[in-house]
């Protein structure tokens, strides 16, 4: 069954059901089922009402607003017959759009709050796939590029620099780079990229003799994070000249 036939046939049997179980006791008369003669389907209806709360939140979580308002139509008119014509009770009318206005609500609520997720979950899936593109760019970079967190996780390598030192994401930079268990005191500049949004650049050395060029950069990832993004670009050839 296809998914929009889906979204239809549900509500509709929801609506079947709750229209059923909120007239039964008319078509317990009309069949003249004694059997089947209860006293709680001859109250004033309030709690059957409730079940007609199903397909009006499923409609909105499926259609969204209009869908709500939709479905709240639905048992309005559905209501109608038994506060004009059924119901000895006084104020029928009232009740029924009492609950027809506290469903409602609920339904559009469902809906607004379902059409929010949707939009993050599509602006989600936007920025990631921009990301992905630029990664993808960066990671055919002739120079070496790591994404750093504010813990010093390396959030991201790129091919040029995993070459040299090896994958790293998800280690700490130093631990990962130079092998020691704390922050670099001296070269380490995370804190002021980070922190000031400013760019730096340095020369970093590391024990097997190699000598790379640094710049870095603020760089916000997309879970919001600041990080940064630093430029590594050999320069061992150069110093040794």
């Amino acid at each position: 069954m296809k998914k929009t036939n889906l979204r239809l046939f549900i509500p509709t049997l929801l609506f079947a059901f709750c229209t059923l179980f909120y007239y039964f006791g008319e078509l317990v008369e009309w069949a003249a089922w004694d059997a089947l003669r209860k006293e709680f389907f001859y109250g004033v209806h309030d709690v059957h009402r409730l079940l007609f709360l199903a397909p009006i939140i499923y409609a909105g979580y499926t259609a969204r607003v209009k869908g709500a308002l939709i479905a709240t139509m639905v048992a309005f008119i559905i209501f109608l017959p038994r506060a004009f014509f059924i119901s000895p009770y006084p104020d029928p009318l009232l009740r029924m759009v009492l609950f027809v206005i506290f469903s409602g609500v609920i339904g559009v609520l469902v809906g607004t709050i379902r059409n929010q997720a949707v939009k993050s979950q599509q602006l989600e899936a936007v920025i990631t796939g921009e990301r992905d593109k630029l990664l993808g760019i960066v990671n055919r970079m002739a120079d070496g590029v790591v994404i750093t967190g504010p813990d010093y996780k390396i959030r991201f390598m790129n091919s040029k620099i995993a070459d040299v030192f090896g994958e790293g994401t998800g280690l700490t930079c130093y631990k990962h780079l130079r092998n020691i268990d704390a922050p670099c005191q001296q070269e380490c500049h995370i804190p002021e990229v980070i922190s000031n949004k400013q760019i730096e650049k340095w020369e970093c050395s590391f024990p097997d003799g190699k000598t790379f060029e640094v710049v870095a950069a603020p760089y916000v990832d997309t879970d919001g994070t600041v990080c940064q993004i630093s430029i590594f670009r050999d320069i061992t050839q150069r110093k040794q000249i």
